[in-house]
């Protein structure tokens, strides 16, 4: 299996993460103490079954809101002939962006905070995985990412990377664990992930803008020598990667737009700014992703902190971020071109 370029397609049939599937919930709280190990060896576990598929439809349920309530604005302006609201969730955007760019981009990334994104930060399945993993104090970022990949489209395809590429340099031998979710069935068709098994024992590797500067990538000359494991999972299952775990994810060769999301989460020891704001002075609070508010998900220590209001979550990452822009990072972002932010860049 060899790579012709870093856009990555794959020669061959692709090694694929063979994991045992049920249609009944999972019942065990956090992980065993095999799948614990199985994280640590290999960078990366596949849990099944672990979220309900009424809280994916919440979800899905306020995305597609959004998408429809922001294709009637462009239907207002004469950008747009209709809503395509009679479409399916795995549709209505495509059509949307056939006739009007745009769109994609505003509902990306975290540009959506609603109630039920909130709940699925704080689910509490989600949750006990990262305490297996992090501890009992979690600390969940606002660096979450909501992803439609739409098929044959190189906006929603993402380089090999490592999460820690984009985090500071203190936060690199600490664990930030990563939880994707897709919101749909995710299929090798559809864009699922790669990883790239056991590199996450090796430092963070060179990592420099790709073409469009929209991510940071391993290039191919720097790219470590390891088989991609292609890791297909069903709605309502889960990947669990490192923060140094090699990962990507490539065209989606199907007729219909691949959703997920990345959740962050870590332990009270790391650096935060959970507890802080922006100081005064014009110093960032010690933060892994200083530019988005982390806050407090889980404590026995401090219940009482514990972040549990929808409204209060969505006011804290929007001042936040509103005043990082502003202060400290003085850039505007622009929606149909996500640039990777400074804070990244200086590393690099």
């Amino acid at each position: 299996m060899t790579f012709r370029s870093n856009r990555a397609e794959i020669d061959g049939h692709p090694q694929v993460c063979h994991h045992q599937s049920m249609m009944t919930m999972r019942t065990l709280s956090g992980l065993s103490r095999e799948e614990i190990d199985t994280f640590h060896r290999e960078g990366y576990l596949v849990v099944e079954n672990v979220l309900p598929v009424s809280a994916l439809d919440s979800v899905i349920a306020e995305v597609t809101r959004e998408v429809t309530a922001r294709a009637g604005e462009l239907v207002a302006a004469g950008r747009l002939s209709r809503t395509y609201e009679e479409l399916d969730f795995g549709r209505q955007l495509i059509a949307i962006d056939a006739e009007a760019r745009g769109l994609v981009a505003a509902v990306s990334s975290g540009a959506l905070s609603g109630p039920a994104i909130f709940e699925i930060i704080r689910h509490p399945g989600l949750l006990d995985l990262a305490e297996s993993l992090c501890g009992p104090e979690l600390i969940a970022s606002s660096v979450y990412r909501l992803r439609p990949k739409l098929p044959r489209d190189a906006r929603g395809e993402v380089p090999w990377h490592q999460d820690s590429s984009y985090f500071a340099q203190d936060c690199d031998q600490g664990l930030i664990v990563t939880i994707w979710i897709p919101l749909v069935d995710a299929h090798i068709e559809t864009g699922c992930l790669y990883v790239l098994p056991r590199m996450h024992q090796s430092e963070v590797f060179r990592h420099q803008p790709n073409a469009a500067g929209t991510y940071l990538e391993i290039e191919a000359a720097d790219l470590p020598d390891g088989k991609p494991v292609a890791v297909p999972i069903r709605k309502g299952g889960a990947l669990l990667m490192t923060n140094r775990t090699p990962h990507a994810s490539f065209e989606n060769t199907s007729d219909s737009v691949r959703w997920s999301m990345d959740l962050r989460y870590q332990g009270a020891s790391l650096p935060t700014n959970a507890e802080q704001d922006l100081r005064n002075d014009g110093s960032v609070p010690p933060a892994c992703y200083p530019p988005a508010r982390d806050f407090l998900v889980r404590s026995r220590e401090r219940p009482e902190d514990v972040v549990t209001d929808a409204a209060v979550f969505h006011e804290l990452r929007t001042r936040h971020r509103t005043q990082y822009d502003a202060g400290f990072a003085n850039v505007t972002p622009v929606a149909e071109k996500r640039r990777i932010n400074p804070f990244s860049l200086r590393r690099w």
